[in-house]
């Protein structure tokens, strides 16, 4: 088996919530000798000056009229700028998202992004894809909810988040969770639980899980540093997951364990096989 990468032409995205197509555009082709598209690595920097209570919350999508990759929607890495005269902003470190999607010909693959906040600066994105020869696994689904959710303000807070509908899917490989501040204030922080629940989950078990802190200093130039993954993500073995009704209704909640001045942007997501 041997492995090869390729990577689409950076894109800037704008400074709303509108999808855009990367590079340039126009979709990226596999090469025919490719067997499978292991997997998927997004990164991003903003195209200008930061702005303070502004955080970079995006999420990424492959399509294909080749081959099937839907539904194929997944977070990348939050990237929080601060309250007043900030200092410095702390860069997350590249996330990779497993893919398996197996190639036909030469397939090609459009991938978008989404920025789910509006930010002054807008995000300037790019891709790897990872390829393969051979087989590296099943094929992982990933999906989101269509928008992000308000975390509440008050500790201890349980709030109800947007649900996810998975089809067809035989059991849940992965559940996920990222938050990102919106208003920073000197010595508020952002710490608490998610939790995932369905009456089409077939097994009775709990599935809760912290998400990943982010902690905001002390005076006017008040940093909110994160954890350098952003993401707080629960992975399961093959054959380990949780095994799912034919279509499932997946709720989430996350409980707020700080007072916070405004509400961060939480977005649930998970990955499931079919």
């Amino acid at each position: 088996m041997t492995y090869a990468s390729d990577t689409v032409t950076p894109t800037t995205i704008g400074t709303g919530t509108t999808e855009a197509r990367l590079n340039s555009d126009s979709p990226i082709q596999v090469p025919e000798a490719i067997s499978t598209i292991v997997s998927a690595i997004g990164y991003y920097i903003p195209t200008g000056v930061f702005t303070p209570d502004e955080s970079y919350i995006v999420r990424m999508r492959l399509q294909s009229n080749d081959i099937q990759v839907e539904p194929c929607r997944f977070m990348m890495p939050v990237v929080s700028t601060g309250d007043a005269a900030f200092t410095s902003v702390a860069a997350p470190i590249l996330h990779e998202t497993p893919l398996n999607i197996s190639n036909a010909g030469s397939a090609n693959i459009n991938i978008y992004a989404q920025s789910l906040a509006n930010n002054t600066a807008a995000p300037f994105l790019s891709c790897e894809l990872i390829y393969a020869t051979s087989s590296t696994g099943q094929q992982q689904y990933h999906n989101t909810p269509d928008s992000v959710s308000t975390g509440g303000t008050t500790i201890n807070t349980r709030t109800s988040l947007n649900s996810i509908t998975v089809t067809e899917g035989r059991e849940v490989t992965s559940l996920g969770i990222v938050v990102a501040p919106t208003t920073t204030t000197a010595s508020k922080h952002h710490v608490g639980e998610a939790e995932f629940t369905s009456s089409d989950f077939q097994v009775p078990f709990p599935y809760k899980f912290p998400i990943a802190p982010s902690f905001t200093g002390l005076g006017a130039a008040a940093n909110n540093l994160s954890n350098p993954n952003g993401l707080s993500i629960q992975k399961y073995p093959a054959g380990h997951g949780i095994p799912l009704a034919p279509r499932a209704l997946i709720n989430s909640f996350y409980t707020n364990r700080d007072d916070v001045t405004a509400g961060a942007n939480v977005m649930p997501f998970l990955s499931f096989t079919r």
